[in-house]
């Protein structure tokens, strides 16, 4: 397990030095990656003592949905497939909380999500409490008013990752009229004021060519972009697994990455990517954990299945969750799939273990 944790990390790490040109342009983020960095080779150790003494699996990438919320009704939107109830959902406590516990057992890196993550109160001040700590926050940009980008702006270590279907049509047409041109406005309003921003696409195998495309990366570029992640569609129900990637697609994804990293000194993330580099699946803790909206310890977002809950008790006592281990234990079993979850795809095999614990 600690191996494929470690290629992962080092992967990461080779990818960002590959932009120095732009950080050497940009010294506040340089000093901002700097303070992760060594935060990082810390918090590796604090998880590798828990394990060592507890026999306490702690991932290194927290992935925390605080809200399903969302003032957009995109077509096909998983969370908002999942229909969870909003009265349940964590209180904006017990998600400063839960970062908090989090990063003293050795979380590095918190992706922040939803639905809509700005549309819940409170949530900026809880990066400026951990400047080592690295957050990746997913919007649809919509909500970045001058007044949030000037917080945001003051916390290097808050990273906006604006969500987009490709071009022009492709969004407008899953997110509403006129959301890609007031989205691409948003971006620039972030270049001018040089802040470390990246892009979120969807990636089917209707938009596969497009998005992938030289021309496409440019553009996102030109608009200041220095991360993007290609993120893998996960169908919502038997009726759309035709905009899942082909094999073929998937292959040439992976083959991809490296031409765009190279050409365009950007940081491209495909997710899941490869996987089998990694060892397999890295869900369930091994590289990354969900905390859903309403405080269910997940494997992964798109495998909602959860035998403990962070609002009812401690997160180090929520890890101990045996359905986390028996997935671990069985990572084997999980290969990449044509949905673009393997545990999503095998959500018979989980709910199986669940009701082995009942």
């Amino acid at each position: 397990m600690n191996e494929g944790i470690t290629q992962f990390n080092e992967t990461m790490a080779k990818y960002l030095a590959k932009d120095r040109r732009y950080f050497l342009s940009h010294p506040a983020h340089i000093r901002m990656l700097a303070k992760v960095s060594r935060n990082i080779r810390r918090q590796a150790k604090v998880r590798g003592k828990l394990q060592e003494k507890e026999n306490l699996v702690v991932p290194p990438v927290l992935i925390l949905s605080v809200t399903n919320e969302c003032n957009l009704r995109c077509a096909g939107c998983y969370a908002h497939s999942q229909q969870r109830d909003a009265a349940e959902e964590m209180s904006i406590d017990d998600i400063r909380r839960t970062v908090d516990e989090a990063v003293a057992l050795g979380v590095c890196v918190v992706l922040v999500a939803g639905g809509e993550p700005l549309m819940k109160e409170g949530l900026l001040d809880i990066p400026q409490k951990h400047p080592g700590t690295l957050f990746v926050m997913f919007t649809n940009g919509l909500l970045l008013t001058s007044e949030t980008l000037y917080r945001m702006q003051r916390m290097k270590n808050l990273i906006p990752v604006i969500s987009l279907e490709g071009g022009e049509n492709a969004t407008d047409a899953r997110r509403g009229k006129g959301v890609y041109r007031a989205v691409m406005q948003i971006m620039n309003r972030l270049n001018e004021r040089r802040s470390l921003f990246g892009a979120s696409i969807t990636i089917t195998s209707s938009n596969f060519d497009d998005v992938i495309s030289a021309a496409y990366m440019d553009d996102l570029k030109s608009a200041g972009c220095r991360i993007v992640f290609l993120i893998e569609y996960v169908p919502t129900d038997d009726n759309d697994f035709d905009l899942c990637l082909t094999d073929a697609q998937k292959k040439r994804l992976i083959a991809q990455t490296e031409k765009l990293i190279e050409a365009h000194d950007m940081l491209v993330v495909p997710l899941p990517g490869d996987e089998d580099k990694y060892g397999g699946c890295l869900a369930a803790g091994r590289g990354f954990l969900h905390i859903s909206s309403t405080g269910s310890l997940e494997a992964c977002p798109f495998a909602p299945f959860a035998d403990t809950n962070v609002q009812k008790m401690p997160l180090k006592n929520a890890l101990q969750s045996k359905l986390l281990r028996e997935i671990r234990d069985n990572h084997h079993l999980l290969r990449e799939s044509r949905g673009g979850c393997a545990l999503q795809e095998n959500q018979d095999w989980v709910k199986s273990l669940m009701r082995e614990e009942l």
